[in-house]
């Protein structure tokens, strides 16, 4: 499914230290990134179904076994209830089927989505199952980060639009005085800033929706943790703000999940410290 940018997402957008970690530490770090995430247990995908099968709209981050993350950008039904039709939204956590643009309803056994609970100013969507997931050495959630984030933080996101070749992709915190510049009061608003990545193209990942990681220090080997879920690009060019243009100096500003643990443990019905990492991130 191409998406492009419209007017209405347009309106949604306006409704609302250095490293001391050890060498040693840096290259385990590195070896998260390419062996224990590229399992990816705890990405999900958002599928619309509807009498023309099941359609994906975004990814969803797995943080309980009945509760998931994704943007509320992606998850607006209006558009796709105009192009597939009515339906409804589902869950798929099985295998490379999780990034299919398109299934038939027969390929797979979705999860029933109990509510959706929109937060447009953050940006963000808690997804609730009807059924909690079975978790296996498959499907397990990822722990929510409640630390600072400092501005060397080493940060990776998944790309799930493309998630063959090398879909992990390193993101570098913006410069605060530009990053203030083009969303005020960011930081206050419990945002991360970044710079545009390689390959970035505005039209073809507004919606968000991926998983941000970090890596919290948990002794001698760091843990990946949830940090944010990707979010909206600003730009300084009208056409890219619309979507008649590509603007790869966008800076992406992005939910922290860490300061909504509380109402994200509350859909859930956990204790949140159950769900969430405090450790220092490295």
């Amino acid at each position: 499914m191409t998406r492009r940018l419209t007017g209405l997402f347009v309106a949604f957008l306006l409704a609302c230290v250095p490293n001391v970690l050890a060498q040693d530490v840096t290259t385990q770090q590195q070896k998260i990134v390419s062996s224990n995430l590229a399992s990816t247990k705890f990405i999900a995908g958002l599928f619309w179904s509807s009498s023309t099968g099941l359609h994906r709209r975004c990814a969803a981050t797995i943080v309980a076994n009945n509760v998931l993350l994704t943007s509320a950008s992606c998850a607006l039904d209006k558009y796709p209830n105009l192009a597939f039709g009515p339906g409804q939204w589902v869950v798929v956590t099985s295998g490379d089927s999780r990034f299919s643009q398109n299934l038939t309803a027969s390929a797979v056994q979705p999860s029933a989505v109990k509510s959706v609970d929109i937060d447009q100013c953050a940006n963000l969507a808690t997804i609730t199952l009807t059924t909690p997931l079975v978790l296996s050495d498959t499907i397990k959630p990822i722990l929510m980060n409640t630390a600072q984030v400092p501005p060397t933080a080493m940060l990776n996101t998944y790309n799930t639009s493309n998630p063959y070749g090398s879909p992990f992709l390193a993101l570098t915190q913006g410069n605060q005085q530009q990053c203030e510049t083009m969303k005020p009061q960011f930081a206050q608003d419990k945002f991360i800033c970044t710079q545009p990545v390689q390959g970035q193209f505005i039209t073809s990942d507004y919606l968000g929706g991926d998983p941000i990681i970090g890596f919290s220090v948990q002794g001698a080997t760091p843990v990946a943790v949830l940090v944010g879920i990707t979010g909206q690009f600003y730009s300084t060019l009208v056409n890219a703000q619309n979507g008649g243009i590509n603007d790869p100096t966008a800076f992406r500003f992005s939910a922290l999940v860490g300061s909504r643990v509380s109402q994200i443990a509350s859909t859930a019905g956990v204790d949140a410290l159950t769900l969430t990492s405090a450790n220092p991130l490295g």
